[in-house]
């Protein structure tokens, strides 16, 4: 069938979509048929399981298309999943294939050959309803005359806000689980996923970006292309939550058995985690100068014997005897290999040369030896004289005898610019019993490098995803290093929410510690989609000193409200954060509550009054209602709504407390409620004045300058009154205008009962309408009530 050309009716459109899907499923059924035919059990089985496994025609349910692509001389439809006929001819090209990514990357600005793009709104199964083209000649003049309409508001940004399809998939509901963006991935998106698989590839994107989604869908793409095989790929997230958060999406993409881990889980578990480092001993056992101290650490237990070394020959009455400059010279030459395997080669070097001096001994004093010479030594006496030379060590041993001694520390450190007050922090008592010694999370790492140093070997992988990557030691990113085949990386994170003991400002740490022989490259995703532009005008106040240099992303959609600030009595700030818990749950919101470590027993002891039922996001737990997390660990992940507790504590808890709150409060994708102590909000925040938020009168504040083009709109703030007694404190409805005409006029009870209904009123917008558009949609309510009032009169 030949492709219908741009001018073709939805019904021509329909009927490439029907001979497409009925090619698709033919093949499907075709390949289903295969194992009845097979010649026997064997075959058949194998064939059943190949069909099973088959995710080359994607789901039965998947349109045969969502996208066409026009360039000067061809078209190119995109699919899930691709289809050829019975002469091998395309009709859909798989979204996956590098050129067409390569296609999909094509803008206004840079539109290559393409000239248009064909969107597809199909509803099950394979029935088109609507079509949107986007003409990208036509698409530069718009951004070409709304530039400058409004030099604070990005042409392209809005633009983007108008695409109803990526609208309307970034406002569905969040759940417990990322899910692929294949109908909705971005010019700037597409060329990352595209580029070339042998590289450092550094993605720098801010919240909301997709970056991750990037990543993951980067390596879909390097697999479907045959760069990788999916157990040459490993993706290393931050922590378990995060893993389990993005593990769904490569299967979803028809990608199985690839490799997803944390960082920590990366490097095996060989001992019990049970003591908490202070900070400076935690940041020295990611600093890379450990290296050094770990190898000569292990030389160090080579011992050098003094004396001459007598060994046993059964049958003979003499003894050989090695001098201590022969078993030297042994040493050296064996000492460059790693420790374990260099002990297996020193063991058979000082073996044979005891048999050769052994045979020479017994040839010049004419002694009887009868068989190999080697069956005759005393296997327990050469392997005592091992132990005392080249002893056996494992890591944890060896880790476990060099914290429990300042003097090996020392000379350990010999030729480092390590200090010894700096070796102090590693001192740690040897247990008697290496199952009864105390371990740090800092330790694994440590444990893993002298596991490298001994010889032990670590799996070996093609190619590298390290997400959220911003954050990890310089021993963590050796580790990472380690178990690279080639060098191939793609590093994903925000400097902006880089946090902890190794708080980065750039990333060109990162790069000179993996060394890649490879090409690198470092792009900034500049557009934001999935934090709203209220969110993140907000966060960004931040920027200036959590992040000097950082920029915060071009936001393409609006929250359906702005954040909502509610000041209270500190006593009342868990009660308040659980009033907020039960109004977004009661909406059915996926919800993640905020807070920092020193108001977390109170949140959690306010949850279980209320008979709430949570989850804990800090161990793993992502349930699809509510969660608690720590700022730390709610990096890369999406609620619909985030309930931020106590912003002033998020910000002083550490030293990069307004990277945490930039973070809390980026965590959204719709709404966003702060609950704060009187008095605490940090200026960054303030809406208005600083000291006015809470005031009798709510304040806002407007975004920017706004116009019918780029609409603005205000952060409103909801008070909480404090409480005068032991009643609980009652949350405010949003407040009417202070220059209201009738609200004066009205009783106490009156004002009560209006400000109900406003409330509901506040609701309905929320759910039904734009927030730009409620004044109008109000204005138009009271102009209907003005023409009631004067029919009924």
């Amino acid at each position: 069938m030949n492709t219908p050309p741009v001018g073709a009716t939805l019904v021509d459109e329909q009927a490439f979509f029907d001979h497409a899907r009925e090619t698709r499923e033919s093949k499907r059924a075709a390949r289903s048929a295969a194992p009845s035919a097979a010649g026997d059990n064997k075959a058949a089985s194998h064939l059943k399981a190949n069909a099973a496994a088959d995710e080359t025609l994607g789901d039965p349910s998947d349109a045969a298309a969502y996208l066409r692509i026009d360039t000067t001389d061809e078209t190119f439809y995109v699919g899930r999943a691709g289809v050829r006929d019975s002469a091998g001819d395309a009709l859909v090209y798989s979204w996956k294939a590098r050129f067409i990514q390569g296609l999909a990357s094509a803008t206004a600005q840079d539109p290559g050959d393409v000239v248009r793009q064909r969107r597809y709104y199909v509803k099950p199964v394979n029935t088109i309803t609507e079509t949107n083209d986007t003409v990208f000649a036509e698409l530069a003049q718009r951004i070409a005359d709304l530039e400058g309409v409004n030099p604070g508001k990005d042409p392209v940004a809005y633009v983007m806000g108008e695409d109803s399809l990526l609208v309307a998939v970034l406002e569905q509901e969040r759940k417990p689980e990322m899910r692929q963006i294949v109908e909705t991935i971005q010019a700037a998106q597409a060329a990352l996923i595209s580029a070339d698989a042998d590289q450092l590839l550094v993605i720098q994107g801010g919240p909301g970006t997709g970056k991750t989604a990037v990543a993951l869908h980067r390596v879909s793409s390097l697999l479907y292309e045959g760069d990788v095989a999916p157990e040459d790929v490993l993706i290393i997230g931050p922590n378990p939550t995060f893993t389990r958060y993005i593990s769904k999406v490569l299967p979803e993409l028809g990608d199985e058995h690839v490799r997803q881990t944390d960082i920590t889980r990366l490097l095996g578990t060989p001992v019990t985690v049970n003591f908490k480092e202070e900070a400076a001993a935690a940041r020295l056992k990611g600093d890379d100068r450990m290296v050094e101290v770990l190898a000569k650490g292990l030389r160090d237990r080579l011992r050098h014997p003094a004396e001459s070394q007598p060994f046993t020959v059964r049958g003979v009455s003499w003894r050989v005897r090695l001098e201590p400059v022969e078993v030297t010279a042994m040493i050296n030459e064996e000492s460059d290999m790693p420790y374990s395997s260099g002990r297996v080669a020193f063991r058979e070097r000082l073996t044979s040369e005891i048999a050769v001096k052994a045979r020479r001994r017994a040839k010049d004093d004419r002694s009887r030896i009868s068989g190999d010479v080697r069956d005759l030594l005393d296997v327990g006496e050469i392997d005592n004289a091992i132990e005392r030379i080249w002893p056996q060590l494992s890591p944890q041993s060896y880790v476990r005898d060099l914290y429990g001694s300042l003097e090996r520390l020392v000379s350990a450190a010999q030729g480092t610019s390590l200090t010894v007050d700096e070796l102090q922090l590693l001192r740690r008592a040897s247990a008697p019993r290496l199952a009864e010694q105390t371990w740090s999370r800092e330790d694994i790492v440590l444990l893993d490098h002298a596991a490298a140093e001994m010889g032990g070997e670590s799996e070996s992988y093609k190619h590298i995803v390290v997400d959220e990557a911003q954050d990890l030691s310089p021993m963590q990113w050796l580790a990472v290093r380690r178990r690279s085949a080639n060098g191939a990386f793609t590093v994903v994170g925000d400097i902006a929410q880089s946090t902890g003991l190794w708080a980065r400002d750039g990333w060109d740490e990162v790069v000179n510690l993996l060394r890649s022989p490879l090409p690198h490259e470092s792009v900034e995703l500049k557009y934001g989609y999935r934090v709203p532009r209220q969110v993140m005008d907000l966060a960004a106040r931040l920027l200036p000193t959590a992040a000097p240099g950082i920029t915060a992303p071009l936001v393409v959609r609006d929250a359906p409200r702005d954040p909502q600030f509610r000041e209270v009595a500190p006593e009342s700030v868990a009660l308040a954060a659980v009033r907020s818990v039960q109004e977004h749950s009661g909406k059915g919101r996926f919800l993640g509550v905020v807070c920092p470590d020193a108001r977390r027993d109170e949140i959690i002891a306010a949850l279980r009054d209320e008979d709430i039922n949570w989850d804990d996001a800090d161990n793993g737990a992502l349930g699809a209602s509510i969660n608690l997390v720590s700022p730390v660990a709610a990096k890369g992940l999406e609620f619909d709504a985030v309930v931020v507790v106590d912003p002033a504590e998020i910000v002083k808890a550490g030293p990069h407390g307004e990277r945490m709150l930039y973070i809390a409060l980026t965590r959204t994708t719709k709404y966003l409620d702060v609950i704060y102590p009187v008095g605490s909000l940090p200026s960054t925040l303030s809406v208005g004045e600083p000291g006015n938020v809470g005031d009798a009168e709510a304040t806002t504040m407007t975004t920017g300058p706004a116009d019918d083009a780029f609409p603005a709109a205000p952060f409103a703030t909801i008070d909480i009154a404090p409480t005068t007694g032991q009643d609980s404190p009652a949350i405010a409805s949003p407040r009417v205008p202070s220059a209201a005409p009738t609200m004066a006029n009205l009783s106490p009870s009156q004002q009560k009962t209006v400000r109900f209904h406003a409330a509901n009123v506040f609701d309905l917008l929320e759910d039904n309408a734009p927030r730009h558009m409620w004044r109008a949609v109000l204005a138009a309510a009271l102009e209907e009530l003005e023409q009631d009032d004067l029919s009924r009169n």
